[in-house]
């Protein structure tokens, strides 16, 4: 989605993905993996008979930080630095990106902003991670003042090396609004669904996301505020991962800009902490 922290946090709004030689896989939710295809192919058709459609393109280079338990019995810590690019056409947007990851910890695995905990000795591994490839698309003409829907899916492929992902693809729903209260005060929120893929050595459990969050205009190219996030816990005894996200971002008008923000874990399943800083232009 665009709403908040858009560039910072593309891997919320968008998916991870990965290629890697693993069982041959089929999709058990292949209702909602339709149902997330369309969303894909059904504007990429319209957009393509559209020539009048002026494109807006935005890149962004991001590294972020993070570590944490996630309820093991020790840190696991992860550098997270995706490459994104975006196209937006009138109230569509369509976007990817591809990360470097790097972790140290306990054996666990890291996919898609997700660390399933392990266990045995201390691993270091680093390489390209799970792309994700997103659309979004307004549901009413945007307007000063209006409330803004938007809803967007989001797809992981797997095309992370060994422990870098799980293997399988990951599909996602959410439905997005954006509420101006006054000139400088917008409230955001969002409330989704994510439909995980069970690797074959363990499983993970489909559930609801949410955000809610406040952001702050103290003059024109600035923003600043504050996300929650909620996911649904991903493995059976684990607690729900609820993260507070603060932020801070710049506009400038050669069409750059620059975000820096935080994580906060609210939940044993959440990290203890993280930075991240991410880059972007717009043309």
């Amino acid at each position: 989605m665009r709403f908040a922290i858009e560039d910072a946090q593309v891997r919320e709004t968008a998916c991870p993905l990965k290629l890697r030689p693993h069982r041959e896989t089929s999709l058990p939710h292949s209702r909602s993996a339709r149902i997330c295809i369309a969303l894909f192919v059904t504007p990429l058709s319209g957009l393509a008979t559209t020539a009048v459609a002026q494109v807006r393109w935005e890149t962004s280079a991001s590294v972020e930080y993070s570590t944490g338990s996630y309820g093991g019995t020790e840190a696991t810590e992860v550098v997270y630095a995706p490459l994104s690019v975006a196209a937006v056409a009138s109230r569509w947007r369509f976007a990817a990106a591809l990360p470097y990851v790097q972790f140290e910890g306990p054996g666990g695995t890291v996919s898609g902003g997700v660390v399933v905990p392990g266990t045995g000795p201390v691993v270091r591994q680093s390489g390209l991670g799970d792309l994700s490839v997103g659309a979004a698309y307004q549901l009413v003409e945007p307007v000063i003042g209006r409330t803004q829907w938007e809803l967007a899916a989001a797809i992981k492929i797997p095309t992370a090396g060994e422990n870098l992902g799980t293997g399988e693809a990951d599909y996602s729903l959410q439905l997005g609004a954006r509420q101006p209260v006054s000139d400088r005060f917008t409230l955001v929120a969002s409330v989704g669904y994510q439909w995980l893929g069970d690797p074959a050595a363990f499983e993970l459990q489909d559930g609801p996301t949410a955000t809610a969050g406040v952001n702050f205009a103290p003059a024109q190219g600035r923003n600043l505020g504050v996300q929650v996030s909620y996911r649904h816990p991903f493995q059976h005894g684990l607690e729900p991962q609820t993260v507070l996200n603060p932020y801070v971002r710049s506009d400038f008008s050669n069409g750059w800009s620059i975000t820096g923000y935080g994580t906060a874990g609210l939940t044993t399943g959440s990290p203890d902490y993280g930075v991240g800083l991410s880059l972007g232009r717009s043309f």
